[in-house]
């Protein structure tokens, strides 16, 4: 309970307000039904279709669903745009309870890279979730005394734009918040779909998918 407790502040005093998931809209009717669930899950899965953005996951976790914090990793979203074919993308805005209400391990950079897998030891808990936004690991052409504070790095924000968290458990739909997109013809039909959640009206945000940056890294935020 403490080790829950310890993350649930951090979120706070950051003012970390949503988690997100980026999907292609076609998966958005599975989702508002059965919620999000990992490629391992959606195999049991017989009336789930669900549109994969990559033949394999990368880390070889398909147990896992991929989050991010407060923005999306801005390459990657990119680079599966363009293996896509370029396809209608919804950002889904999650509660933030899910990092210490769910299974949870947690990536200072994308779980693929070398640097994560081969990290030895354990990356969850309260430890593992302060180190996304640790000022120690910094780009080496920065040259000053604090990465983020010099640079302007939000609070919200991890320090790398690829940070990751791995999600282990299911995501029910009444964990999602809100959706995210950037075209009109878009916004209409994916509200569509949040009303049919239960609980409290979402809201669909129709905004360009701008980078923020602080002159060496670049994240995707609303």
């Amino acid at each position: 309970m403490r080790r829950r407790n310890l993350i649930k502040e951090e979120v706070e005093q950051r003012g970390i307000g949503c988690l997100m998931h980026f999907t292609q809209a076609h998966n958005l009717p599975g989702i508002v039904k059965h919620g999000l669930l990992s490629r391992a899950r959606l195999r049991e899965c017989d009336d789930v279709n669900a549109y994969a953005s990559s033949q394999c996951r990368l880390d070889e976790q398909d147990g896992a669903i991929s989050v991010s914090i407060s923005a999306i990793n801005l390459e990657m979203f990119w680079a599966k745009d363009r293996a896509c074919g370029q396809p209608y993308w919804v950002v889904l805005l999650l509660d933030p309870s899910i990092l210490w209400t769910h299974r949870c391990v947690f990536h200072r950079r994308n779980a693929a890279t070398k640097d994560m897998r081969d990290h030895r030891g354990r990356r969850d808990g309260p430890w593992g979730f302060s180190e996304m936004f640790s000022d120690k690991h910094r780009p080496p052409m920065f040259k000053g005394e604090s990465y983020r504070a010099e640079t302007g790095i939000p609070s919200f924000l991890p320090t790398y734009p690829d940070a990751e968290v791995q999600v282990f458990d299911p995501i029910l739909p009444d964990l999602i918040q809100g959706a995210w997109v950037d075209q009109e013809d878009l916004a209409k039909a994916v509200q569509e779909q949040l009303d049919q959640l239960p609980g409290p009206e979402r809201t669909t945000y129709l905004r360009p998918f701008l980078k923020f940056t602080n002159g060496h890294e670049g994240w995707l935020v609303p």
